[in-house]
């Protein structure tokens, strides 16, 4: 795959629609600066990965999805007691 090719393909994931993480609308987010990011819609800036808005550890490290976590890890603790 040539270099005009890669830099193709990024540029369309980048500009691509994505999912605000605060209002969750899927709108074209706006990049400020490298790795941050900001919603049209509510305003919201917040720092993602430098070319698309989320990284895929990020992705795995969500806040919704870390306080599930902790509170499943909570009730097996309770439930071992």
């Amino acid at each position: 795959m040539g270099l005009r090719r890669k830099v193709t393909a990024i540029e369309v994931k980048q500009r691509g629609k994505h999912r605000c993480p605060s209002c969750r609308s899927l709108v074209r987010l706006e990049r400020i600066a490298f790795g941050i990011w900001r919603c049209p819609k509510c305003g919201f800036t917040f720092a993602g990965g430098a070319w698309t808005p989320q990284t895929i550890m990020g992705k795995a490290l969500a806040p919704e999805e870390l306080k599930e976590v902790e509170a499943q890890k909570a009730k097996w603790k309770e439930a071992v007691k």
